[in-house]
């Protein structure tokens, strides 16, 4: 069924077991020295166990000022090599290969990291960078030093023994900043025409060859088109490509985008999937015999056999979705592509990176957790009681069922989902971990009652062991003064549920992620929304930078006025009053949505004072209103404290295939 995907593949000498390649993702887990944690470790290895074969670590520093993380993976001083060494013989124990992406970061280097001024092509600021980070211009010494470093690291990768070296000239690091005419703006042989602009990167290739022999493979990963005013573009890229080729690189890796452009790097939820195919495709078409990988929402096997076959791909190149399940490559090979836990591109892993924690996944409580949350069959299974068809409901059920218990989960509504339903339509990919979550259900033979209210007298007959209350959040009471009935009033909850038959004009009185994404899907309809929030900034609940897509997305729409620091007044005659800085301005509305949650947690507060000798678990937006992240973490620390307290051991070296999601 994925003739293609599975087929063994070859770059240079080196021969893999299949198509499909573990893309590099910084994880935030390296020790502040560079060197691996046995965290990172496990988290390889788990990927090894589920059948990955060509391993591409992370962007890894080549020397200190190249640096963009305090806990990226580096390749900058001997002192790492043992662990590498030691990754790279678990992988190869595995029947895997282990690339290392060699990456300087250039103007997008941080300061703060490496404690020095970012050094670039030219002395032009990244706007992603914020005030102040404008780079030193490099001079020829910078050259040849980074050139030396490049060279030292590709020492350290043979004495490792990695098996691949990959080039970071992709996401807008310094050696795609020496390609492209919006960094580049050099008047010396590094740059002004493509062929002076490529002349670092092409030195950088032929320096790394020179410590590393003919037969290793070198890649070199790229961002075809820059999505900034004035980047770099998809001709130049497949010109490159070719002068790639002639100077003797093993494959090219297709990307796009820089920090710039950051939502095009790490598409939502939204997107269409291969966004990349394209471009790859001519590039591949380029470069002939060449391997060429490309990446962009690629995990569905579905997807990615369909994409080898009409565009003539090589590799397919996988981050968030081995993120999300590390055993993607043995579900495929067994045909069980329904077993596949989706990643949803909600970018929880992205916000972490960017805020230096650990990266985890909102989809995969257990991603990243490979050893601290690992479950075995219980010994003494025990009756649980769900209360919520959510995330947060149905992750628990799931986990708690999968290792032996007896599990009943009841929804009030007609059917599972809860609050991540009524981000589907705008955000459609959400609707593949439901799906998911409801074949799992079944599988692990939860009792499913929808459209059953949870109250003592049935948590009484069903008599539970313990209980997970996941009951989620509701609307907000208004917060304005209705004067006549003439607009009609609707939580967001009810707005989302009512969409097709919200009249407009329509307010909604906040700002917040989940009236941003009512209001898109309003706006859809054709329907004149105003957005009213109290600060400045929309979807400020949300992490950055996730906040700042949703912004983007919404300004861009005509149909939805944003206002900002101002509240909502009063509703008169079809009229709401806002206060903008002291003013006061009328807005012709029909309807009025008022924004914001408020956790369902009477539930669980009254079980814990009624039944004190049951163990009650409130999680997820029960607890406080956040997003599906929380609701799966907590959800599987729940799980994992009834499971403990049951008795069962938890193993602190787990092989078990109990893991595997």
């Amino acid at each position: 069924m994925f003739e293609n995907l599975l087929r063994p593949g070859r770059i240079n000498s080196m021969r893999t077991r299949h198509r499909l390649m573990v893309a590099p993702m910084e994880k935030s887990m390296a020790h502040p020295d560079g060197s691996l944690s046995e965290r990172y470790i496990e988290y390889v290895a788990e990927r090894v166990r589920g059948g990955a074969s060509l391993i591409n670590l992370e962007s890894t520093y080549v020397d200190e000022g190249g640096r963009g993380n305090p806990y990226q993976v580096g390749s900058h001083h001997d002192g790492v090599i043992p662990q590498l060494r030691r990754l790279a013989d678990l992988v190869h124990a595995g029947g895997g290969q282990l690339s290392l992406e060699l990456h300087h970061g250039g103007r997008q280097s941080s300061s703060s990291a490496s404690g020095r001024q970012a050094i670039a092509p030219s002395a032009i600021a990244s706007r992603a960078m914020g005030p102040g980070a404008t780079p030193r211009e490099m001079t020829l010494e910078d050259i040849h030093d980074v050139e030396r470093a490049y060279r030292s690291a590709a020492r350290r990768c043979l004495e490792a023994g990695v098996d691949m070296i990959t080039l970071h000239g992709a996401h807008g690091y310094l050696l795609g900043q020496f390609l492209s005419p919006q960094s580049n703006r050099r008047a010396d042989e590094y740059g002004g025409s493509l062929e002076n602009r490529a002349r670092f990167p092409l030195q950088i290739l032929e320096a790394v060859r020179e410590v590393v022999g003919a037969d290793y493979p070198i890649a070199y990963r790229i961002s075809a088109v820059e999505y900034v005013d004035g980047g770099l573009e998809l001709d130049e890229s497949v010109e490159f490509s070719r002068m790639l080729k002639d100077a003797g690189i093993d494959m090219i890796d297709v990307a796009g985008g820089t920090y710039e452009s950051m939502s095009v790097i790490f598409q939502g939820a939204d997107a269409p999937r291969g966004g990349f195919l394209p471009q790859a495709a001519a590039i591949k078409a380029a470069v002939g015999e060449l391997p060429v990988g490309v990446a962009q929402k690629l995990s569905d096997p579905v997807v990615a056999e369909q994409a080898m076959l009409e565009y003539g791909i090589d590799y397919i190149t996988i981050a968030r979705g081995f993120h999300a399940d590390p055993h993607l490559v043995r579900k495929i090979e067994r045909e069980a592509a329904d077993d596949i836990l989706p990643c949803i591109a909600c970018n929880a892993c992205l916000w972490m990176s960017v805020a230096r924690t650990p990266v985890q996944c909102a989809a995969n409580p257990h991603s990243n957790h490979e050893e601290s949350r690992r479950m075995t069959p219980t010994e003494t299974p025990r009756r649980v009681l769900v209360v919520g068809g959510g995330v947060g409901g149905m992750h628990a059920a799931r986990v708690l069922a999968r290792t032996g218990n007896e599990v009943t989960l009841v929804e009030r509504e007609t059917r599972l989902g809860g609050q991540i339903l009524n981000s589907m339509a705008t955000q459609p990919d959400h609707a593949l971990l439901v799906g998911w979550l409801e074949r799992q259900l079944k599988k692990h033979r939860v009792d499913v009652r929808l459209s059953t209210t949870a109250d003592a007298e049935l948590v009484a007959q069903l008599a539970p062991d313990a209980v997970v209350v996941a009951t989620g959040a509701g609307g907000t009471l208004p917060r304005v003064r209705l004067n006549d009935g003439s607009v009609r009033m609707l939580d967001v909850f009810e707005a989302f549920a009512e969409h097709e038959t919200v009249e407009g004009p329509v307010v909604v009185t906040t700002g917040d992620s989940a009236s941003c994404h009512l209001a898109l899907l309003l706006a859809r309809r054709g329907v004149e929304v105003h957005l009213v929030e109290q600060g400045t900034a929309l979807a400020a609940d949300r992490p950055a930078p996730l906040g700042s897509f949703i912004e983007a997305k919404v300004v861009a729409v005509d149909k939805i006025t944003v206002h900002r620091l101002s509240t909502v007044e009063d509703i008169d005659a079809r009229s709401i009053v806002t206060q903008v800085d002291g003013a006061r301005l009328a807005v012709e509305a029909a309807t009025v949505v008022v924004g914001g949650r408020r956790s369902l947690w009477e539930l669980g507060a009254r079980l814990k004072a009624d039944m004190p000798g049951i163990p009650v678990h409130v999680i997820g937006d029960a607890a406080a209103p956040r997003d599906v992240y929380w609701a799966s973490h907590e959800a599987a620390e729940a799980a994992f404290s009834i499971q403990s307290a049951s008795g069962t051991p938890t193993p602190t070296t787990g092989k078990t295939h109990q893991h595997e999601q």
